[in-house]
């Protein structure tokens, strides 16, 4: 994977919810309260950092849209309810450079007020759609990985047989591959093939972290990353304390205890050295589809 892979890169068709928030709390938000419940009101219980709810109107989305590939095109304001970070909206036509395969291209498509993933009694509302597009929101050392939890949840909709491409859910990184003087900072949340040197097989849910000069995928040694269900919700969540230097990572879809090896392929790996973003250059990238709510907590 490539920088302009980690950068610029928005996903192919994908639905997400995400939400951010440090470790320490009773319980992570979305397991049990996915459904059926307040969903917005129980993160603002949780005292979130940050909080996007992206269901602003059409008049948000870019206007005019992308005309001219891997230039992206603003529109306006993804509200953080906390007023804290607040996000800009952002179309792109993807067109991939020859020296970065792993990447999809899209059609530069962002469209607001979508049906959401939770329904009308977790209190979603409308949602963002994107087949090229993110939400970029300034760096902030608060949602940096550092005693924290990414959760998403997440209904692929790209094409299967378009595998082997890496889509990131969520990133804030920087990454310098100059021969000689790799540079290397921050985390990402993706799907993509199992193995970056070896493209084929079936998408898995990963995260990828770095050091200050690698930026590569963790794995436990003894479980195997759980594939994206393209049939189901897919909840995936990623939790990391600082003190123990231990990183857990979780993926459920319906009818699967959460519990097992499958919805938990990383289990209390240590994480031997990890250098979050620090500059403020830097944003954090929400490439999210069809159904997306964000947000930092404890």
């Amino acid at each position: 994977m490539m920088e302009w892979t980690f950068l610029l890169t928005p996903l192919a068709v994908l639905a997400v919810l995400l939400l951010f928030r440090f470790v320490g709390c009773d319980s992570i938000v979305g397991i049990d309260e996915l459904h059926g419940t307040d969903y917005p009101g129980t993160v603002a219980a949780d005292h979130p950092v940050s909080y996007w709810r992206l269901h602003e109107e059409h008049s948000a989305e870019p206007s005019p849209g992308p005309t001219a590939p891997n230039t992206p095109v603003s529109g306006g304001t993804a509200k953080d309810e906390t007023g804290a970070n607040d996000g800009i909206y952002k179309a792109v036509i993807v067109q991939p450079l020859p020296q970065l395969p792993d990447s999809p291209s899209a059609p530069g498509s962002l469209m607001l007020e979508a049906a959401g993933l939770l329904g009308t009694a977790a209190g979603t509302g409308t949602s963002l759609s994107i087949d090229g597009g993110y939400v970029e929101v300034p760096f902030s050392s608060s949602l940096s990985l550092q005693s924290s939890t990414i959760e998403a949840m997440v209904f692929p909709e790209w094409d299967p047989s378009e595998m082997g491409l890496y889509r990131a859910v969520i990133t804030l990184n920087m990454v310098d591959l100059t021969p000689g003087s790799n540079k290397a900072f921050g985390f990402g949340l993706f799907a993509g093939p199992n193995d970056p040197a070896a493209p084929s097989g079936p998408d898995v849910w990963q995260i990828w972290l770095a050091d200050g000069t690698n930026f590569t995928q963790l794995k436990d040694p003894t479980r195997s990353l759980t594939p994206v269900d393209f049939t189901k919700t897919n909840y995936v969540a990623v939790t990391y304390d600082d003190s123990s230097k231990k990183l857990n990572m979780y993926v459920r879809v319906p009818g699967f205890d959460l519990d097992s090896h499958d919805q938990h392929p990383v289990s209390d790996v240590t994480v031997t050295a990890l250098s979050p973003i620090a500059d403020p250059m830097q944003s954090l990238l929400i490439a999210a589809e069809a159904s997306s709510d964000f947000g930092v907590s404890c």
